[in-house]
């Protein structure tokens, strides 16, 4: 995509990647791994998602301070590197605006769509006297 294309999609797009953030976590292996996914899920606006390469991410969906109302950044000539390099062709973090894929292959916004998915699987991840490890 040319920068002239890059930058028409970028004025259409209303900032998507900057209205939350997510850190990678360690792919849950134990039952106290499941329970601090639980733990997570159980507080508002917080995600869980697994994305296409497999890695397990822990979202929140909390706006960057520097969107407008037109969801513009205010500080777009001071905005650190990791925005400035988001969506560009030869990195693997693709625009999500600009995609045609799902970005997850799987995604928990409860506790409770977390523990169907766990039992679905025939995952053990309760605890027996129903309290910690």
């Amino acid at each position: 995509m040319s920068t002239t294309e890059h930058n028409l999609q970028c004025a259409k797009c209303e900032a998507l990647c900057c209205r939350y953030l997510a850190m990678e976590i360690d792919k849950p292996t134990c039952k106290r791994d499941y329970d601090h996914i639980r733990w997570y899920l159980k507080h508002r606006d917080v995600h869980v998602f697994i994305d296409n390469h497999g890695d397990w991410l822990l979202q929140f969906d909390t706006p960057c301070d520097e969107l407008d109302e037109s969801y513009r950044c205010r500080s777009y000539e001071r905005r650190p590197m990791i925005c400035r390099s988001h969506g560009d062709d030869d990195l693997t973090e693709q625009c999500e605006f600009d995609s045609q894929d799902e970005t997850h292959v799987k995604r928990f916004s409860t506790a409770e769509e977390f523990e169907a998915w766990l039992d679905e699987k025939g995952i053990d991840w309760k605890f027996k006297n129903g309290f910690g490890p």
